[in-house]
């Protein structure tokens, strides 16, 4: 008889503000908040989560805008200190209920997102799990300008609506050629939970189309470093082969600013690692969860 595997339950926290979708895939062990990508969901982590069951309870959020997650009005914002806001009341608001986060695993813009919460309010998060990720782009003073004259031109537009597909299989398609090197099964399953079928039968992106456009602030490199120097979680770094990491040199000076960090190389593997390498990132968490959170600077 084959095992069953756990459907997650959907939860709704950050409720003294925008409300956000928790997917809880029970289990017995640490908590374990899992953090999605930009244009992604929480729900792409379910292979990884229901491997965890039994090592870890898996949480897996849903960012504003994204997924079930609450929409923003017509004055709101989806920038990424929005995000640090709601991941620093999301984990205050576990803390309150009973529910400690043991450990943090957050890919793309979720590892940018934690890593500045991790600087900014060090007790908030003890041990991290970056994903192809130490930080967000940088920007000079010229380049920061640019951007905010290109989000006032963007917001002088109205927004289009994501498109429409006649089937699964081709959003799966469509994000494989958004994202080149990814493959057939770590599409379908970034696609698995992320599609609403419409009255016509076609397949609509649970997403919010306001997501989309220039981000109106990026910080110099060296805020960035100065960010990563304050950071006192135990880190681990998962850097996949084809992914950013090994790509800009920039993001390898950051991780060197980290206190108690430790690279771990991904052969084969290109960004999307929750959905292309869940194997490498399951034994990648149960490592973190039996490390030390503190680093010894004796």
């Amino acid at each position: 008889m084959e095992e069953s595997v756990p459907t997650p339950t959907l939860c709704t926290v950050n409720t003294k503000r925008l409300s956000l979708a928790l997917w809880d895939f029970g289990g017995e062990g640490p908590n374990v908040l899992f953090l999605h990508g930009f244009l992604d969901t929480g729900r792409s982590f379910e292979d990884a989560a229901q491997a965890l069951n039994g090592r870890c309870r898996a949480l897996c959020l849903d960012w504003r805008g994204h997924g079930a997650s609450g929409r923003v009005g017509p004055d709101g914002a989806y920038h990424q200190l929005d995000h640090l806001k709601d991941l620093a009341n999301v984990l205050a608001e576990l803390t309150a209920n009973g529910t400690e986060i043991s450990a943090v695993v957050a890919h793309s813009m979720g590892g940018t997102v934690a890593l500045m919460l991790a600087a900014f309010a060090p007790d908030l998060i003890r041990k991290l799990m970056l994903v192809d990720c130490v930080g967000g782009y940088a920007a000079d003073a010229s380049t920061q300008a640019d951007q905010m004259t290109a989000l006032m031109e963007h917001t002088r537009r109205p927004t289009p609506p994501f498109r429409t597909f006649a089937s699964r299989s081709a959003a799966e398609e469509r994000v494989m050629a958004n994202n080149s090197g990814l493959s057939r099964a770590g599409a379908e399953r970034m696609v698995r939970h992320y599609l609403d079928q419409q009255d016509d039968g076609r397949f609509l992106v649970r997403l919010d189309p306001r997501l989309r456009g220039p981000n109106p602030y990026r910080f110099p490199e060296s805020h960035w470093l100065e960010i990563c120097s304050r950071v006192t979680a135990r880190v681990v770094l998962l850097a996949p082969e084809f992914g950013y990491m090994h790509r800009i040199p920039a993001l390898q000076e950051r991780f060197a600013k980290l206190r108690n960090a430790t690279w771990q190389d991904l052969p084969g593997v290109g960004h999307h690692v929750h959905v292309e390498a869940v194997a490498a990132l399951v034994t990648a968490v149960v490592g973190l969860l039996k490390s030390d959170a503190q680093p010894d600077f004796a």
